[in-house]
């Protein structure tokens, strides 16, 4: 009884750390996203006065300012997806039933041989 209580604190406990691991990505995402944001136009003016006037430059730099928050925000929606649906299932939790088979079958497989 006792070990079947700590297990299920062990699995609360690691649940409530996986929810303040997302909650710690999305307190960086908008931090940095927003000085990013908040930076872009001063880099404009940079560049402008060290004399670049290349278009293409400022295309790749724009490019990279939306690029940045909409790729980290499709990993941050990942996390949000495994902490909050998946509820930090570990893959072999995850893993469908015909690759546990298949798993087995191979272990099995591979121990017969050893033993012949």
């Amino acid at each position: 009884m006792k070990t079947e209580k700590r297990s299920k604190f062990k699995k609360a406990q690691k649940r409530v750390q996986n929810i303040k691991g997302f909650y710690d990505h999305l307190k960086v995402y908008v931090i940095a996203n927003t000085i990013l944001f908040l930076v872009k136009d001063r880099g404009y003016e940079f560049f402008v006065s060290k004399g670049v006037d290349d278009p293409a430059f400022f295309e790749w730099l724009s490019w990279n300012v939306i690029l940045t928050p909409v790729l980290w925000g499709v990993g941050l929606v990942i996390h949000g997806v495994v902490v909050f649906k998946l509820k930090g299932k570990t893959w072999s939790e995850l893993k469908p039933k015909f690759i546990k088979d298949w798993e087995q079958n191979q272990l099995q497989k591979f121990m017969k041989e050893d033993g012949e």
